[in-house]
């Protein structure tokens, strides 16, 4: 079996237009991607909590994926007839034959060497294991895989600082890949903490698989126990409201982590956190930033 796919190129303010008019002429589905993908014009979406959402790019790919037999003029004369007056050009066409979606999805997923002592895998990998600490996790619901720059910068901190047997929070647990690192790097009590239940239940679901020992609590719930370290990669506008909460789970002495934050907030929660904290900036990757602090004598 196989599809038709076509392909126009629009601005961002005609994409939604451009979607309906396709489902309506019988798309199957529609992808959207940025047109300058690969390019120095690239640009990543990032959205904060009560920011506008932002639906597209400055320049779109829109590809509309159809049965094999239709006829390409008559989808290209319906839909410009409904986008009147935008001046569309025909789409570039390509046949998408039927696959095994499922192994060419895993495909994109290899394994990821961290450090020289961590590698993390999805289960499938056939690539033979040489680190000393290998964390099994497959892509799913919740964030946190260990290829974005701030998981790393996290796993990079935690591989550096954390001294056996010290408690962790991980705040904002996602797929619970720092707590169960942690745990593989000699920590004592870890808890994950998140607002989601699905990110609960898959930071549970890994620590198993990976046979570590994770508590986890919904974020909201009376957790008011002092700890070693807190590490939080979330993002910016959570971290600033957040900042007294988390600032009481870390002992007199302790350690905070933050990341999950582009570079131009850096230096405002370096202030934030300085309420609490002898604050400095542990790593950069990429436009992202962690930083780390000491909590103050009260």
């Amino acid at each position: 079996m196989a599809w038709q796919a076509l392909e126009f190129e629009v601005s961002g303010a005609d994409v939604e237009a451009l979607s309906d008019a396709l489902f309506d002429a019988g798309a199957l589905s529609i992808d959207v991607t940025d047109a300058d993908e690969g390019s120095v014009k690239e640009r990543a979406i990032y959205l904060e909590p009560g920011e506008e959402i932002l639906l597209s790019w400055g320049y779109n790919l829109v590809v509309g994926l159809f049965d094999k037999d239709i006829e390409v003029a008559d989808i290209f004369s319906f839909v410009s007839d409904v986008l009147q007056p935008l001046q569309l050009s025909p789409p570039q066409t390509r046949l998408v034959d039927d696959q095994d979606w499922v192994r060419l999805t895993q495909q994109q997923f290899q394994p990821i060497q961290i450090t020289k002592r961590l590698q993390i895998s999805p289960s499938w990998s056939a690539v033979k294991v040489t680190s000393e600490i290998n964390i099994i996790l497959d892509p799913g619901l919740a964030f946190g895989t260990g290829s974005h720059p701030t998981t790393q910068l996290c796993l990079h901190w935690l591989e550096s600082n954390l001294v056996s047997g010290q408690a962790v929070i991980d705040y904002g647990c996602g797929s619970g890949v720092l707590g169960i690192a942690a745990k593989m790097f000699g920590a004592g009590r870890v808890v994950g903490i998140d607002i989601d239940e699905d990110a609960l239940a898959a930071s549970q679901y890994n620590a198993l698989r990976n046979e570590v020992d994770l508590e986890v609590v919904p974020a909201g719930d009376s957790f008011n126990e002092q700890v070693d370290i807190v590490i939080a990669n979330i993002l910016p506008s959570p971290l600033k409201v957040l900042a007294p909460l988390l600032s009481q789970l870390v002992k007199p002495g302790g350690d905070i982590v933050l990341s999950g934050i582009l570079v131009s907030h850096e230096q405002e929660l370096l202030s934030i956190y300085g309420q609490w904290f002898e604050m400095s900036t542990f790593q950069t990757m990429d436009d992202w930033v962690c930083l780390q602090g000491t909590k103050l004598s009260s």
